[in-house]
């Protein structure tokens, strides 16, 4: 046996070498700081060095006093971050030592149980996989479920298909449905992964599970796992720290498609410098991505009840709105809601949630799909879930935890389902 797992291990490494390219970001000696405001002073510094720093890469807005806010600094620059932080007394210490060694150890472990179970037929939901993957898996199970059909809902800029599964037993005309947009941010794997279990549980479950033949009867679903393959794609292949779609911007790439949405285009929480991750594009809708998000909720108007956003992390739940800390008139409502789905999803594992509109619970964002889903449509179950963790692996989610993941953020949504059903 000893032998075996040798073999297995020589061979993943030899894998990797291969397949590693020199082209791939170098994140070697890099770190996350975690660092947090006691003041409204240190956290108006925090905010300054976000602007004015390009070397400094937030990965959590400072927005509010005592909030953990992670930093990714280069080796280069950590000595003098921690210098600018200790000097105006903010509190901060590494929470990741070395973000290169990291992402070399996730990708090992990715390819370590892909050699475990390159003999099994099964799709593995226990391990992380590509577009091309994911898409032949959709395929597969809809040429084998009859309440299952996938569609191209748009082109990306690299002539990548938007592949959504629709779950649905029949073309009711009545039906209500609920949309789900999975991984618009390249870098949030556990994204797709999550998605993949909905339509997983979805497909397979239907006609033998109480809940979800309720669930399938009473909704049609409609699922895109990947909102962004291109992004996707290229941190996969080139940056696993990538965040926006790949479209050429001049003598940067990408836009934020969760910025590039109408209600309050251009606004606070999104940038129009194009270098940064936060670049809400030339105008709204401007890209594919977010278009085929739209047009989808068109085609399906008035019947979407309910309009899902999944995200990683901080372990939130969160309803319009993202652009300002104004309430939305049914705001009761979807407080309500949303605790049902917490509820359920805490009682799984233990995992801990906070709930509420999106300005006061995480920061300020314009041109999201959470306030359009709600502003132009009038979707009242309008949410947007940001899934595991709180940042002790960031972006970085082991594979170990990917079902753990799916299954209780599965059970909060199967409970919000059931409640507006």
């Amino acid at each position: 046996m000893r032998l075996y797992f040798f073999g297995i291990a020589a061979t993943v490494l030899l894998v990797f070498v291969s397949s590693s390219s020199c082209d791939q970001v170098d994140y070697t000696g890099h770190k996350v700081v975690r660092s947090r405001a006691a003041n409204v002073v240190q956290l108006s510094y925090l905010r300054h060095l976000q602007s004015s720093d390009e070397t400094l890469d937030f990965w959590s807005e400072p927005f509010r006093v005592g909030q953990p806010v992670d930093i990714h600094v280069n080796s280069d620059n950590y000595d003098a971050l921690a210098h600018l932080l200790n000097s105006a007394g903010i509190q901060n210490h590494i929470k990741v030592e070395d973000l290169g060694r990291a992402i070399i150890e996730e990708r090992v472990s990715i390819e370590f149980r892909r050699e475990l179970t390159k003999n099994q037929k099964a799709f593995d939901f226990e391990n992380y996989h590509t577009y091309e993957e994911i898409v032949s898996y959709l395929e597969s199970l809809a040429s084998d479920n009859s309440i299952v059909s996938i569609s191209s809902i748009g082109t990306t800029y690299e002539n990548r298909s938007l592949t959504m599964a629709t779950i649905s037993t029949g073309s009711d005309p009545e039906k209500q449905v609920i949309v789900f947009e999975c991984a618009v941010h390249a870098r949030e794997w556990a994204a797709p992964s999550t998605c993949l279990w909905f339509i997983n549980e979805l497909a397979t479950k239907y006609g033998s599970d109480g809940e979800i033949t309720r669930l399938v009867d009473g909704f049609d679903w409609k699922i895109t796992p990947v909102t962004n393959p291109d992004g996707y794609t290229y941190s996969w292949t080139t940056d696993r720290l990538w965040r926006k779609n790949r479209m050429p911007t001049g003598t940067c790439y990408g836009v934020d498609i969760n910025r590039n949405f109408d209600t309050n285009f251009g606004g606070a929480g999104s940038s129009d410098i194009p270098c940064i991750d936060t670049y809400h594009g030339p105008s709204s809708f401007s890209e594919a991505e977010s278009s085929a998000v739209r047009d989808v909720l068109i085609a399906n108007r008035p019947r979407v009840k309910a309009a899902i956003s999944i995200h990683t992390y901080s372990q939130l739940w969160m309803s319009p709105y993202g652009y300002t800390n104004d309430l939305p008139a049914e705001y009761d409502e979807m407080l309500r809601v949303m605790s049902i789905g917490v509820q359920a999803l805490q009682n799984t594992y233990g995992t801990q949630y906070q709930y509420g509109n999106h300005a006061d619970t995480i920061y300020i964002a314009s041109g999201t799909t959470l306030d359009h889903a709600y502003t132009a449509e009038g979707i009242l179950y309008a949410y947007l879930l940001e899934l595991r963790d709180t940042g002790e692996f960031g972006f970085q989610l082991p594979a170990s935890q990917i079902m753990e993941t799916a299954v209780e953020t599965w059970n909060g949504i199967k409970a919000m389902a059931l409640e507006i059903l």
